[in-house]
């Protein structure tokens, strides 16, 4: 090796051991990715804390569910700062709404990266409490091949190639019966920017209804970001495509006619949106707003239920399950309360409902004992 061929490699070998150092020290003062994980599943249930059945004068049987969706900001330092105030605001809302009897029935959180987020839920005092892909979460199902060169050209400087940091910061929590959980992170390449430092992914959670005649599925996702993943639209938006694929394999086993709930990055009408299973599915709808605080049934192409509300919940009634939005309201946006996230709250009211003369599913959830 020559004189310049030596001083070339002197100087990758530096900038190697910087960049370990680099990645050494960042990953010193952030927490433990395993530390903030919370995941409780009720082998019982208390009636009283379940939402009332209702019957109709055509005999058909109903349930309302109030759902709140909240990307609660939940980040670590040094990427935020003093968040432990307004999580610890955030909590006590919940909470209080719970013992006054007021709700919701189903939370759903993204970014609850952090202990004081993902406690959320357990002072609110949820019975079951189903976190998303955790930290050290592999992809089990085969993983959507990217682009050419895409995985090549993943910018360690901006947190691509890493390694993951973080879980998915997802949660759902509910009083209902559960019946099953599943959890899926995405694939390793299936990524961009500084959103490759967390294992991002989905889960969905089974709810028996009691007395419906088959369950209700709660879908929760966090796709790649856009501007804040901080590397080129184009890349952001291949990852954002990537992993709608890799959601639509994570859902193939449920038939299209599920009744089903989704949560996810519905924040921007983004390139994953377009394609997959819920844009293809003309029976599946977002939750718009309609006038005052009453909800309306929006396509996924609707572009004035993108613009109306920063995050939005798609829904989908079953064979035997009817679905339908009832309220819409957007919440700690400044304006109805103060802003406590990044995010605005949104809270959803649903109807379930299902003909009165159709066999309920067997139990498989029975009454906690000395619980009304």
């Amino acid at each position: 090796m020559d004189r310049p061929q030596r001083r070339i490699g002197r100087w990758f070998a530096v900038a190697a051991v910087a960049l370990l150092c680099g990645a050494a020290a960042v990953r010193s003062i952030l927490p433990d990715g395993r530390a903030a994980r919370i995941e409780r599943i009720a082998d019982c249930h208390g009636p009283a804390a379940l939402p009332p059945t209702q019957t109709f004068g055509d005999g058909r049987e109903a349930m309302r569910l109030r759902v709140l969706l909240w990307n609660v900001e939940g980040l670590p330092w040094p990427v935020r700062s003093g968040r432990g105030p307004k999580l610890a605001a955030i909590a006590d809302w919940i909470a209080a709404r719970r013992k006054a009897g007021l709700g919701p029935d189903i939370l759903i959180l993204h970014k609850a990266f952090i202990p004081a987020a993902s406690r959320i839920p357990v002072a609110a005092g949820f019975d079951t409490i189903v976190p998303g892909p955790a930290l050290d979460a592999k992809r089990r199902l085969p993983a959507t091949d990217p682009p050419p060169g895409y995985a090549e050209s993943a910018h360690w400087w901006k947190g691509e190639g890493l390694g993951k940091w973080l879980d998915g910061g997802l949660y759902v929590a509910t009083d209902l019966p559960v019946v099953a959980t599943r959890d899926e992170a995405f694939g390793r390449s299936s990524c961009a920017g500084y959103d490759c430092l967390s294992n991002k992914g989905a889960e969905r959670v089974a709810l028996q209804l009691p007395g419906a005649p088959e369950l209700l599925y709660i879908f929760n996702t966090h796709r790649n970001s856009r501007e804040p993943a901080r590397v080129g639209i184009e890349r952001a938006e291949t990852a954002h495509a990537l992993q709608t694929q890799e959601n639509d394999a994570f859902l193939a086993d449920l038939p299209r006619a599920t009744a089903m709930i989704a949560a996810g990055d519905f924040n921007n009408y983004r390139s994953g949106d377009r394609t997959g299973r819920f844009a293809s599915d003309p029976a599946f709808r977002l939750a718009g707003k309609g006038a005052d605080f009453a909800a309306r049934p929006a396509a996924m192409t609707d572009a004035a239920a993108w613009r109306e509300a920063y995050d939005l919940l798609g829904y989908r009634s079953g064979t035997a399950l009817r679905v339908e939005p009832l309220s819409v309201a957007t919440l700690f946006d400044g304006k109805n309360g103060p802003r406590l996230s990044d995010h605005d709250a949104q809270y959803i009211v649903f109807r379930i409902s299902w003909r009165g003369d159709a066999r309920p599913m067997p139990a498989v959830s029975p009454p906690c004992p000395n619980r009304k």
